[in-house]
């Protein structure tokens, strides 16, 4: 009888073991943004870096971003009104950052954004990729995405009253 137990228990935890879910892949990706490089320099001192994680199944992105030198009443407060906020990732067609590009996914703006001595911190987990897309009716797939960031082509802008089409940027780059 206590072989039949040590059987069954041993049977329920490798059904519990084949039904976990795999853990999922995340890539890491970061970038380094300024106002003298980037599609459009501006000359800026302000600076950023931030950290994106893409997890490839779920279709989430998480981004933690600082930026210091841009508070929040400097952000473009056209931006700021909508949902589609005043940092987001751009795809351009080609690794010269002065071709052609589109919104590919905002970084909308609310309770992610902080302020800090110097400058904002946003930090969005388990953003999904088809909501906010969606919010720039951007018809890039979440593959297409992923493979733009692997290939160099997506950059991080930061808007502001000031520097409308972007104050600083960078290239997102996979660690």
């Amino acid at each position: 009888m206590m072989a039949k137990g040590w059987i069954g228990i041993a049977a329920l935890i490798g059904t519990a073991l084949a039904a976990a879910p795999a853990e999922a892949r995340v890539m890491t990706f970061h970038a380094a943004l300024d106002g003298k490089t980037g599609p459009d320099a501006t000359g800026s001192d302000a600076t950023g870096t931030a950290r994106i994680r893409v997890d490839t199944d779920r279709r989430r992105v998480s981004v933690d971003m600082t930026v210091e030198g841009i508070t929040i009443p400097q952000l473009w407060a056209k931006l700021v009104a909508k949902p589609i906020g005043p940092i987001h990732f751009h795809k351009y067609a080609s690794a010269d950052a002065g071709s052609a590009s589109v919104l590919v996914l905002p970084l909308p703006y609310g309770p992610n954004y902080h302020p800090t001595p110097h400058g904002i911190h946003v930090r969005m987990a388990n953003y999904d990729y088809a909501a906010g897309a969606k919010l720039l009716n951007s018809t890039l797939s979440f593959e297409d995405f992923v493979a733009a960031m692997k290939s160099g082509l997506v950059i991080l802008n930061v808007h502001t009253d000031k520097f409308n089409p972007g104050e600083i940027s960078g290239k997102v780059i996979e660690d």
